[in-house]
């Protein structure tokens, strides 16, 4: 007679420490306690408390929250570690990450998770600049009822740069208010929310047809100054930029020159060359600029948002299965 075999012992093997770096994480702290009631996390919320915890615990998995009241210098230590195998950035930018060992490091991001919200600063931004409500705000300072003629985002084309999951948020919104959309990727096959996608080379010959421009491309060498002085002139007259990307990616002197001229209507800016915005610069003033310090997706509550996603990766690592979010440099 057949017996079941008896199933080992087995003892596992501890799992070492895992870094968070984030200065304020008592928004999650909670949640990962109860997910993993096994691990050990070491919350470091200054820079130095980042190295402290490398050199003397080796983690082999970080997660990794960069913004404004974290910068990212202070999570470069993180890849550089030896013992590190595994980073989870918290949104969907790493570049102040590069360049790491990707022999040794996994890293993944939080590429989605605010997407909805973020399109819904650029489509108000877009609102904002159409329908006229910047030179209202003056108005109602000054107290002067004068109303004015807008013209209306639908029936007007948009031009997405950089289709990833925040570019079809937006062109999904902007399809919905009525506008065309065209849309320029990596890999340019039809997408069901824009009428026409392109590939990179095509943007200097879409600008002329684009009555808003809203960039959402990561900042690496071919994307840095893409937004030059000739792409600007290039942009149909009387358009309008919207930049919630990286400030770098637009050629920011030339910009104000555009902008100044009139040969651009408008802006909606979120992000700059410099950060915060130096009091001195011209954009401050400008009647036709909407700014905003960097916050186009600081929705209420997204550090969970972003810890969810990480726990979920995290099970994953444990168990050996694909992690979500995999980039590459």
């Amino acid at each position: 007679m057949w017996h079941e075999c008896a199933t080992p012992n087995l003892v596992s093997k501890p799992m070492p420490p895992v870094l968070i770096a984030h200065n304020e994480p008592d928004h999650f702290r909670d949640l990962l306690a109860a997910r993993f009631s096994d691990v050990e996390f070491l919350y470091a919320t200054t820079p130095q408390g980042v190295i402290d915890a490398l050199t003397r615990h080796d983690p082999e998995v970080a997660f990794s929250i960069k913004h404004p009241g974290f910068p990212g210098p202070a999570h470069a230590p993180i890849p550089a570690h030896p013992s590190v195998r595994w980073i989870q950035v918290g949104g969907s930018g790493f570049d102040h990450l590069l360049p790491w060992d990707t022999e040794r490091i996994t890293v993944t991001n939080g590429a989605g998770v605010l997407a909805p919200y973020l399109a819904e600063s650029v489509t108000g931004g877009m609102l904002a600049l159409s329908c006229g409500f910047l030179n209202y705000i003056e108005q109602q300072r000054a107290r002067r009822w004068k109303p004015a003629a807008f013209t209306p985002l639908r029936d007007r084309t948009l031009l997405v740069v950089g289709f990833g999951k925040i570019g079809e948020c937006v062109a999904r919104n902007a399809r919905t208010l009525g506008m065309r959309v065209l849309a320029i990727r990596g890999t340019p096959e039809p997408h069901p929310a824009a009428d026409e996608m392109h590939g990179p080379d095509a943007l200097c010959t879409l600008l002329p047809r684009a009555d808003f421009v809203s960039l959402h491309v990561r900042l690496n060498p071919a994307t840095r100054g893409m937004l030059s002085r000739a792409a600007l002139a290039a942009m149909k007259p009387g358009a309008y930029l919207v930049n919630t990307s990286r400030g770098p990616v637009v050629d920011e002197t030339a910009l104000i020159d555009a902008l100044n001229s009139g040969h651009l209507a408008g802006a909606y800016l979120d992000v700059f060359e410099t950060e915060p915005l130096p009091a001195e610069s011209p954009l401050w003033s400008m009647p036709n600029v909407l700014i905003t310090p960097h916050s186009s997706d600081n929705i209420h509550g997204w550090p969970r948002r972003f810890a969810e996603l990480f726990t979920d990766n995290l099970e994953r690592w444990r168990s050996g299965k694909p992690l979500r979010n995999r980039v590459t440099p």
